[in-house]
């Protein structure tokens, strides 16, 4: 039986004449040598799919083995007259009724990319550090962080995690913005059933500026397929929400949200679970972290707070992150 694990990027689709393009992740059960003698343990490829006749093609293919890229392919230039039938194949159908279905934005017309996306980040220290999912910021030219009570700041990618989903940011002018994070210590991880609290800016554009605060509980200490680096959190959450801040009853950071966990639910089941989200453990971030030299503040006393408590806290140390990946 398969371990391998499929994950669509909704984010990432857009309209090409008649076709839809997508970037689609297949995380390895174990590294596998391809018959370019290259390791990888996932690759994500850029795929057109026809929804009409229900064909699709690979326009590009990059591997990853660890945090490094390994390999790519060259980009297909004729890829529309290679076009190949999806045929009988339930994850391929899954997959297609996914990308067909998923309402596109307005401004996702033929042949152009928004000019913008946005997501959610954590302050970890006063020296302008910022923890966010490697995704948010994997494609952009320009980075800016804020507050609802700070301008907006540039920022660097100077660490990324990408098996993990996890990215380090810097502020290129070290300005207060906020106030550094307390995550719980590793030895004490989330439990199953406890309260939890999300802090982030979701549906920028549609909702207002300002942050959020949804509540729910740990549904389950693993993500799916069994997978010990997520929890499952039943804490609605939304576009935006990626990078955002798990908190528990004392306000102290148990996880970083990851939108991108549910859609691989979705591509195997065929719909979105609903109140199924994900969250990478705040165990791993720490490590991630403790590995580029930063060490985060855990000291903060237990106590249980009530949940307005638990939002004024997590806004102190929440950034909103807006990305610029198409500046034509």
């Amino acid at each position: 039986m398969s371990t391998d694990k499929v994950m669509v990027d909704t984010d990432s689709i857009q309209k090409l004449d008649e076709f839809r393009v997508v970037n689609i992740m297949t995380v390895f059960g174990a590294p596998r040598t391809n018959t370019h003698n290259i390791t990888l343990d996932r690759r994500v490829q850029r795929t057109a799919i026809n929804c009409a006749d229900k064909t699709f093609h690979g326009i590009r293919t990059i591997g990853f083995l660890g945090e490094k890229q390994v390999g790519s392919s060259p980009e297909a230039t004729d890829w529309k007259s290679k076009m190949v039938a999806i045929g009988a194949d339930p994850l391929n159908n899954r997959v297609l009724n996914l990308v067909c279905s998923f309402q596109l934005a307005e401004t996702q017309s033929a042949g152009r990319k928004p000019r913008t996306s946005t997501g959610s980040g954590i302050i970890i220290d006063s020296a302008g550090g910022v923890l966010t999912n490697n995704h948010v910021v994997q494609q952009c030219k320009s980075i800016t962080v804020n507050t609802p009570s700070s301008r907006p700041l540039v920022a660097n990618v100077v660490a990324v995690d990408p098996k993990n989903d996890l990215a380090l940011l810097k502020v290129a002018y070290a300005a207060p913005i906020g106030e550094p994070a307390h995550f719980r210590s590793q030895s004490d991880p989330a439990k199953l059933g406890e309260s939890i609290g999300v802090i982030g800016f979701p549906l920028t554009g549609i909702l207002s500026a300002e942050p959020k605060a949804t509540f729910g509980q740990v549904n389950s200490v693993a993500g799916y397929n069994n997978d010990y680096t997520l929890l499952q959190i039943s804490a609605p959450v939304q576009p935006g929400n990626s990078g955002g801040a798990v908190l528990d009853e004392s306000a102290q950071v148990i996880g970083i949200v990851v939108s991108q966990a549910s859609l691989a639910v979705a591509a195997i089941v065929g719909n979105v679970p609903q109140n199924v989200n994900f969250a990478i453990r705040g165990e791993i971030a720490q490590i991630f972290l403790a590995a580029r030299g930063v060490r985060v503040l855990t000291s903060r006393k237990r106590q249980v707070l009530s949940t307005a408590a638990i939002a004024a806290e997590g806004i102190k140390s929440a950034v909103f992150i807006q990305c610029v990946a198409d500046q034509s």
